[in-house]
């Protein structure tokens, strides 16, 4: 699939057009800093004229936007209007289009809707039928930001609202875009779409994008070597360690703010299953102490727990060696998908 324009920019028409083709509904374009995610996807909106709305993670990130500090459309200079955000409520602002009649006079259009995902579910009577898109922005916030609690679940209760019955009435779904930073595979929407396995395979084999068709999903990994290339001779990339977390995410498409040290292949036909909590199971090794964590699959575990708080309590009582194990790097884990789950388990991420 092409992904880039001549000058190494991602070609977001061109995504769109292929989405098209093969019915997608979710489009996630998760990758290095600054090569068009953002810019590009919201160009497409102004240029086919898409009703749209413009989400963030918390209130926070909206409120700067409402007084239009850091409107990402300042960077779109060549539209035909200068656009805004205006009309601020509690919980939105119109996206609005100014077009100059003369001299003294603009013309505001109303294009789209500015949201957050912590709030959206308190904002009563809108239309989220007049919308067919939604460009969710940073979904995967950087270490340093607040996260929505139950943040997945938020994400399929927004678009279960603003989708509504649209499809039954034989209308095209709701299309979402998410776009972020490769920041952290452990995100609360990537669980919530089931592509955090799928996103760290990908990342794994240097996958710039697969189709998901029987699921109508997109996930692309953008590792454009021309902008890449360019950055390697700006002021940040001289100044800061090439081998840093921020330089590897930012310039090399790495998820470096998690740790892959512990994630590694073991024959299974060493260990037992010892314990099935929800997802996973912990294998102990048949001859010393090592533990190894698995998806469920089909395993029979000595001890089993459920996923709800009472038994994850449960197990952290029963078994508050496992922390000890963890930290004492006696753990070696199938993917970083499992790994995440345990860590939200044990409640140590």
């Amino acid at each position: 699939m092409k992904l880039y324009l001549d000058g190494g920019w991602l070609d977001v028409p061109h995504v769109a057009e292929v989405a098209d083709r093969n019915n997608i509904s979710f489009i996630a374009i998760i990758g290095k800093r600054q090569i068009g995610k953002t810019y590009g996807v919201l160009k497409y909106m102004l240029d086919f004229d898409k009703r749209f709305i413009y989400l963030r993670s918390v209130m926070a990130e909206m409120e700067m936007l409402k007084k239009n500090v850091g409107n990402p459309f300042d960077a779109i200079k060549d539209y035909k209007g200068r656009v805004i955000f205006d009309s601020a409520t509690q919980y939105t602002a119109n996206i609005v289009r100014l077009d100059k009649q003369d001299e003294e006079t603009e013309v505001k259009t109303n294009i789209g809707l500015l949201a957050s995902l912590s709030s959206i579910g308190r904002v009563r009577g809108i239309n989220g039928r007049e919308f067919k898109e939604i460009v969710f922005d940073e979904f995967i916030p950087e270490s340093h930001l607040l996260k929505v609690k139950n943040g997945g679940d938020a994400f399929l209760n927004m678009y279960t609202t603003i989708a509504g019955n649209r499809e039954l009435e034989n209308e095209k779904p709701l299309r979402v875009w998410l776009l972020a930073n490769s920041n952290n595979l452990d995100s609360d929407i990537l669980k919530a779409l089931n592509l955090t396995e799928v996103v760290e395979r990908m990342s794994l084999h240097g996958e710039e994008s697969r189709i998901l068709k029987d699921r109508g999903i997109m996930v692309i990994l953008p590792d454009s070597e021309k902008i890449t290339q360019a950055r390697k001779n700006t002021a940040l990339y001289k100044a800061i360690d090439a081998d840093s977390k921020f330089a590897k995410m930012a310039y090399g498409n790495e998820f470096s703010y998690n740790d892959f040290t512990d994630v590694v292949a073991c024959p299974l036909s060493e260990f037992n299953p010892l314990i099935k909590i929800g997802k996973i199971v912990i294998h102990l090794h048949k001859s010393n102490k090592t533990l190894y964590v698995t998806e469920a699959a089909k395993f029979k575990a000595r001890h089993e727990y459920g996923e709800t708080e009472h038994y994850i309590n449960k197990l952290q009582k029963d078994f508050p060696e496992l922390k000890a194990a963890f930290l004492k790097g006696r753990m070696r884990f199938q993917s970083m998908t499992v790994k995440n789950l345990f860590l939200d388990y044990l409640d140590l991420l």
